[in-house]
This record gives structure tokens, C-alpha cells and sequence, in this order.
């Protein structure tokens, strides 16, 4: 659904741009790649590169507590021949706390990497709109789109290395 408002979007616009410019000499149309944008440029190396550290951490953090959780169970098991059944219980019900408290952990954790990745995204995206409009500007190009709503294009439209480039100039100073 998704991909076809965005295609639809495409048509509309290169058919309005064709009519404002039907006087014009050319029309002049770039595409950029975001997705190419983030794994080439530095900004987008070092996003990419903190988020995986972030998500490697909380899965550390969660694989130790499975671990505990593990050791914990295997104990009273062991131990639950010996035990009152009410020590058993008791031991039960800490260990059902532990587990709904890491499975609440997890929960959040997996809502707070995707909040980050979603909000850096959203920062970085930003970003190369302003980059990409500036060079749509200074180069005079009637139509800049994503490349993420084309079927075809030829590579000489692709305006995606001019804003790595200047990215990567913007994040050096």
C-alpha cells in the first residue's frame, strides 16, 4: 500500500513538473538512494555502528539474566525432593517474577532500540532532504525523488554520491 501511494506520488509529480515545464529547455530529475546513503557516508557508518553496539549490550544484558534464570530453575529442580512444598512454591513464585520481569525487560528494551533507530532515522533522513534540496538549487534540478519509489532509472540520475560527499563534509567540521 505503502509503495503504491509512493509510486502514484512519483507519477503525479514528474506529470506536474512535465506540465509547469513543457516551455522549458530540460527537465532535469535526480534520484537519491537513501538506504546507499547510510551505509557509504561516515554519519551513517557511525549510526549504524551505535546502534548495533546498543543492541548487542541489551542482548548481553538479557542473555545474562536468561542465564540466571536457567541457573535458578536447574537449583530447584534439583533441590525440590528436599524441599516443603510451600519453600517450593515460594521458590516457584520468585522464579515466575524473575521470568515475567525479564520478559517485561526485553519488552522494553526492543521498544527503546527501535524509538532510537526511528528517531536517527528520522534525524538523518532530515538531513539529507536539506542536503538534496540545496543541490537541487544550486544544480537547477526540476525533480529530485527517492530512489526507494522507482522501478527503473539510469544511473546518470543518481545524485546520491554529490550527497554522501557533502554529508560527509558537513560532519568533518
Amino acid at each position: 500500500m505503502h509503495n503504491r501511494i509512493a509510486c502514484y506520488t512519483v507519477v503525479l509529480a514528474v506529470l506536474l513538473v512535465s506540465a509547469v515545464s513543457a516551455n522549458a529547455a530540460e527537465l532535469k530529475i535526480g534520484v537519491v538512494d537513501f538506504q546507499q546513503i547510510i551505509a557509504k557516508s561516515e554519519p551513517g557508518k557511525k549510526f549504524e555502528t551505535e546502534l548495533t553496539q546498543e543492541g548487542q549490550q541489551m542482548e548481553a544484558e538479557v542473555e545474562k539474566n536468561k542465564e540466571e534464570l536457567k541457573q535458578m530453575k536447574e537449583k530447584l529442580e534439583r533441590e525440590a525432593m528436599v524441599m516443603s512444598d510451600k519453600a517450593k512454591e515460594e521458590k516457584q513464585i520468585e522464579f515466575n517474577v524473575k521470568l515475567s520481569n525479564l520478559q517485561k525487560k526485553q519488552a522494553q528494551f526492543r521498544k527503546d532500540f527501535l524509538n532510537k533507530q526511528r528517531q536517527g532515522v528520522e534525524k538523518f533522513r532530515n538531513e539529507v532532504l536539506e542536503i538534496a534540496h540545496e543541490i537541487g538549487k544550486k544544480e537547477k534540478f526540476s525533480l529530485i525523488i527517492s530512489k526507494d519509489a522507482l522501478l527503473y532509472m539510469d544511473t546518470a540520475v543518481d545524485i546520491t554520491p554529490a550527497v554522501i560527499k557533502q554529508l560527509n563534509q558537513r560532519h568533518k567540521q
